[in-house]
């Protein structure tokens, strides 16, 4: 799945569908670098906050290589340093939703 460096369970991945999904509303594809808390586990969906970069879908393709040539926010260029973000969850009417902050 584009965003993350390796493939990961099936719960996790349908959590990532939902962020990739929000990220896509802004042109964008989310690139996670690690788990910040605020777990949530429901309907075979596992996840929470996440940090990362939100990335332009014109840019996503170039990102990706460097993204998964690279381990983490240290390695990645200065020019993605404006892009890196939050995707904290919440649950809304019974619903995930995902907002992109910068804290």
């Amino acid at each position: 799945m584009q965003g993350l460096r390796k493939q990961e369970d099936a719960e996790f991945e349908a959590f990532m569908e939902i962020v990739q999904e929000y990220a896509k509303r802004k042109d964008c594809v989310f690139f996670v670098d690690s788990g910040e808390g605020n777990e949530i586990q429901m309907n075979g969906i596992d996840g929470e906050d996440l940090s990362g970069w939100l990335i332009p879908i014109a840019d996503a393709d170039e990102f990706e290589q460097i993204f998964k040539q690279n381990t983490g926010f240290d390695d990645i260029p200065e020019k993605y340093t404006d892009s890196f973000r939050y995707a904290k969850w919440q649950k809304k009417n019974g619903n995930i939703i995902i907002n992109f902050t910068d804290r």
